[in-house]
């Protein structure tokens, strides 16, 4: 069983040189954007600022054999006391086209390669949303793909062992 964890560089066999493995990004698109707030008089001013949430989702589809769509969402919910401030969501796609990656390469150029090209789309156009709501949003840090990618995998890894010891 190959080595799920491993970059693209590192998956290829001692020796085997990674020929013209690419990644061509095809298109970059806005598939859908939405941002709802409560009225400034709503909210209670004295509150000071709003407990600001970020959740990260993602989507694939393979299209053909060496095409993928793949969305890529963030929502963004600021809530003041017991109140939810605003919520934004936005959802970028990209279309991408592979070359030259084996298939114990793809989850790792699927999770990580491609979020890493959408996520600042999907930065830009929360930040001007949640601004045109009349709200302030600090800035919204970089994501470590990699590291998300490896902490799914540990934890799938986690729940196949104890999902093994409990049939024994």
């Amino acid at each position: 069983m190959a080595d799920e964890n491993q970059t693209p560089e590192a998956a290829a066999q001692p020796g085997e040189q990674q020929q013209g493995a690419q990644m061509v990004v095809q298109h970059v698109f806005l598939k859908d954007a939405s941002f709802e707030a409560l009225s400034p008089t709503e909210l209670e001013q004295s509150q000071g600022q709003p407990d600001i949430n970020l959740n990260l989702g993602q989507r694939t589809n393979q299209i053909s054999d060496d095409r993928w769509e793949v969305v890529l969402t963030v929502t963004v919910t600021a809530k003041q006391a017991d109140k939810t401030a605003f919520i934004c969501e936005v959802q970028y796609g990209g279309l991408f086209q592979f070359a030259g990656f084996s298939n114990d390469q793809m989850p790792y150029v699927i999770n990580v390669l491609c979020p890493n090209v959408l996520f600042p789309y999907n930065r830009t156009q929360v930040s001007n949303m949640v601004q045109a709501g009349g709200f302030y949003l600090p800035p919204i840090q970089p994501i470590n793909f990699e590291a998300v990618f490896r902490q799914r995998m540990a934890e799938a890894q986690a729940r196949q062992q104890n999902a093994g010891e409990s049939e024994q």
